[in-house]
């Protein structure tokens, strides 16, 4: 389907966040500025802007490999959107140095998110996740293959969602499910899955923005030279600083970068 255009991501907000009448919305959602498989699920996308306390992102360290860029791109979202974010590496029974795992868990445990290092194949961490999902509703980011219909039949056996296993050629998983799910974990706890919905396209925001949603970027700012530092070239910036003197993991400051040409590159 492609990537949505600058107008197309408007549009779309513009549903998520404006109190007009339902059958002018209906209206506008048919007019052709919007993809059809977004429109199907603007009634579910409405409810879940409105109603959501968190946004899970999970993650694998193998099959598929470890992408910290792409969880730094969901966590931008989540300072964007003003969520809670919750990371959990998942698959950790695959690796043959738990140190490792340890080593990235710390990257954003130290900046204040919470991480989670599961296997949904043994059950390690499990139970902290679920606790962690309790007496709340959760939108679920990641990349097929994760393992987040597999966490959540680790949760709920009950649930009995489908899992497809890893393509061996390509390494990357396959999708499970083409629409929105809910699930039910208990009364009281839900989480909502998007597939098909590209969740990062909803990251709106002009390249020199980027810094705003690093939040130890944020800490550090006001120790930098110049009030709109993008600590990219800057003399005398305070992140760049922090990163000489390993306080800014060079992981996280290789995602800003990134990020920062990608917003560029893309109107």
């Amino acid at each position: 389907m492609g990537r949505l255009t600058k107008k197309q991501r408007q549009r779309i907000r513009y549903f998520l966040k404006a109190k007009t009448a339902i059958d002018q919305k209906k209206e506008l959602i048919h007019s052709g500025d919007v993809p059809q498989y977004i429109a199907k699920h603007i009634p579910f996308i409405r409810k879940l802007a409105k109603n959501i306390d968190q946004l899970l992102i999970v993650s694998s360290f193998v099959e598929p490999p470890l992408k910290t860029g792409l969880i730094d791109r969901f966590l931008v979202l989540a300072e964007l959107e003003q969520l809670d974010a919750l990371i959990c590496l998942n698959k950790i029974d695959l690796l043959d140095n738990v140190a490792k795992a340890e080593e990235i868990a710390e990257i954003y445990r130290r900046i204040g998110y919470p991480v989670f290092l599961t296997s949904a194949n043994n059950g390690q961490g499990i139970q902290p996740l679920f606790d962690a999902l309790k007496n709340k509703v959760t939108a679920l980011a990641g990349h097929s293959g994760v393992g987040k219909s597999s966490l959540l039949n680790a949760m709920v056996p009950e649930l009995k969602i489908h899992v497809n296993e890893v393509s061996p050629s390509t390494k990357k998983g396959r999708h499970t499910t083409t629409r929105i799910k809910v699930y039910e974990l208990d009364e009281q706890t839900r989480v909502i899955d998007l597939p098909g919905i590209k969740l990062l396209d909803f990251i709106d925001i002009h390249y020199s923005e980027a810094r705003l949603f690093y939040r130890e970027f944020e800490a550090l700012a006001p120790y930098c030279k110049f009030n709109d530092c993008q600590h990219i070239t800057e003399d005398q910036c305070a992140v760049k600083e922090a990163l000489k003197k390993g306080q800014i993991h060079p992981l996280r400051y290789e995602s800003y970068l990134n990020l920062v040409e990608s917003l560029k590159n893309f109107g």
